[in-house]
């Protein structure tokens, strides 16, 4: 498993030398270090795990989120169990992005399993943009999710402010 910090470090929760100096010159976050040692312990259970590619961590509010690599995502989400198994070792939600993302596929990990119907940029009057998003209908009524969240969440990693609509009935 790679992760931001050294694999020994991830291991024994221990930071060396090298990754304590990443961590207070602030190439390394505290919710990176704390997701990592959380991943590696799952990861000496689990071979799929073992194999992934930890890019980042965040945490907004009370959740966290995995920036994985697209491949690794894909791997969580073809196999429901795995997913369970990260969240309850996080103990808390957790929301998976893929690290080279562009803003549409980002949102798209937002609102999964939503679908995205469509992206806009808003330029407001002073000067500030706003990025619209259409989310299939047959979203409305099942939201699986939080969507001021959704929107801490863009706005913390991305710096995107974020206006929700769904698609409106034909």
């Amino acid at each position: 498993m790679k992760t931001p910090i050294c694999s020994f470090d991830a291991k024994t929760g221990i930071l060396c030398t090298k990754c304590e100096t990443k961590l207070k010159s602030g190439h390394l976050k505290q919710a990176e270090i704390e997701a990592a040692i959380r991943l590696t312990r799952i990861a000496e259970r689990n071979q799929d795990i073992n194999k992934f590619t930890m890019v980042g961590a965040a945490e907004v509010d009370s959740d966290s989120v995995l920036i994985l690599r697209g491949s690794d995502i894909s791997i969580l989400r073809a196999n429901p169990t795995l997913m369970k198994e990260v969240k309850e070792e996080f103990q808390r939600q957790v929301w998976f992005i893929e690290a080279e993302a562009t803003d549409r596929r980002f949102m798209e990990n937002l609102f999964f399993p939503c679908k995205v119907q469509s992206i806009n940029l808003i330029w407001l009057p002073d000067g500030s943009k706003l990025t619209k998003v259409v989310i299939e209908s047959r979203c409305d009524s099942m939201v699986p999710f939080d969507l001021q969240q959704i929107q801490k969440i863009a706005q913390t990693l991305r710096n995107i402010e974020l206006h929700i609509e769904f698609e409106k009935p034909k």
